[in-house]
């Protein structure tokens, strides 16, 4: 009977913690140097309830140096936020060239 009582004790804990790894916000640290021309998407996704911020998630092309990996970038930073602004710039420029 203590065995049994021991063994789902270990399961209750194993679960709670892998419930605080899920809890984290993935945007925690500052990205890696993304070129516009790199970038094949740009979402910007809301506020979850294990996450006070919001989440931007930049996916590179399979052609550039990070080769179709998806970077989340800290929605505070001003480096992003920089980032957001100048993308949507470059484009919506390119959109237009394109027309």
């Amino acid at each position: 009977m203590r065995l049994l009582a021991a063994a789902l004790l270990l399961l209750l804990l194993a679960l709670c913690a892998s419930r605080v790894d899920g809890s984290k916000c993935k945007c925690s640290r500052k990205g890696p140097k993304i070129r516009y021309s790199d970038v094949k998407k740009l979402e910007m996704k809301p506020k979850y309830p294990h996450c006070e911020e919001k989440m931007v998630i930049v996916t590179t092309k399979s052609m550039s140096r990070y080769r179709g990996q998806e970077h989340c970038l800290h929605p505070k930073l001003q480096s992003t936020k920089r980032f957001i602004k100048w993308y949507n710039a470059w484009n919506e420029k390119r959109r237009v060239y394109e027309e």
